[in-house]
């Protein structure tokens, strides 16, 4: 397993406020999760690095133990962490309303957990072929799922940044999980939206089956950046 991450302000913004948490743990689990901020000046930075650290933590607790349940040490760490961002985000009068997504695996010999709330997203590269497995919460892909708009028009709908899920906007969060059996060559790529939004899924798949991986998040944030980016960026990539 090899794994690399890397974030960027982009071209416009003055903070970033995407996180991202990758490793793997001595008793040979990996992981990887991107954090969409948003919310104010500062909460946006400050709910996806309480979700980030949450996630974290709850997994380096179990370090070397080869037997704990992964499904629910993650959805616990997210749940804590919803609160104590929701709580914050009641007491005090800048941070009201922040919240974040999250889109992250964790990988355990050949199976691999996939979380995600949000418009971050989770691919996997199979065979030289990308394949998204999550599914954006956003009002773009509702009027998608309802033929109200095509494909084309929601690259440039006017509510593309609107979400329907996050974690930390309301006293209780949903997530959607997912179950997947990986295989060696295989290739999964977390991102927040300041990539996906900017960087096609032929120049991502080109990246992920081309170059070195602990160049591909950079080479990823470049295209973004090259193609004029609005929002942060942040990608982590794991090889199987």
């Amino acid at each position: 397993m090899k794994i690399s991450g890397a974030t960027n302000i982009g071209n416009r913004r003055s903070e970033n406020q995407d996180k991202y948490i990758a490793g793997r743990l001595l008793n040979g689990v990996s992981f990887g999760f991107v954090c969409d901020g948003m919310g104010g000046v500062k909460g946006g930075e400050v709910a996806s690095g309480i979700l980030a650290k949450y996630i974290e933590d709850a997994l380096f607790v179990h370090n070397e133990s080869q037997t704990f349940n992964h499904e629910r040490t993650v959805m616990s760490a997210i749940e804590d962490a919803n609160s104590a961002i929701y709580n914050m985000g009641n007491q005090k009068a800048e941070y009201h309303g922040m919240g974040t997504t999250v889109a992250g695996v964790v990988i355990d010999k050949n199976q691999c957990t996939v979380y995600h709330a949000g418009d971050s997203r989770v691919y996997i590269v199979r065979d030289g072929m990308l394949a998204l497995i999550t599914k954006d919460h956003s009002v773009v892909q509702e009027l998608l799922d309802n033929n109200q708009i095509t494909a084309e028009q929601a690259q440039h709908h006017p509510q593309k940044n609107l979400i329907t899920r996050a974690v930390g906007v309301s006293a209780d969060v949903d997530i959607d999980v997912a179950e997947l059996e990986v295989m060696p060559g295989d290739i999964l790529l977390c991102a927040t939206d300041g990539l996906t939004n900017f960087v096609t899924p032929a120049d991502i798949v080109k990246v992920l089956t081309t170059d070195n991986i602990f160049s591909m998040p950079d080479k990823l944030i470049q295209k973004a950046l090259d193609n004029n980016a609005t929002d942060n960026i942040t990608a982590v990539v794991l090889a199987i």
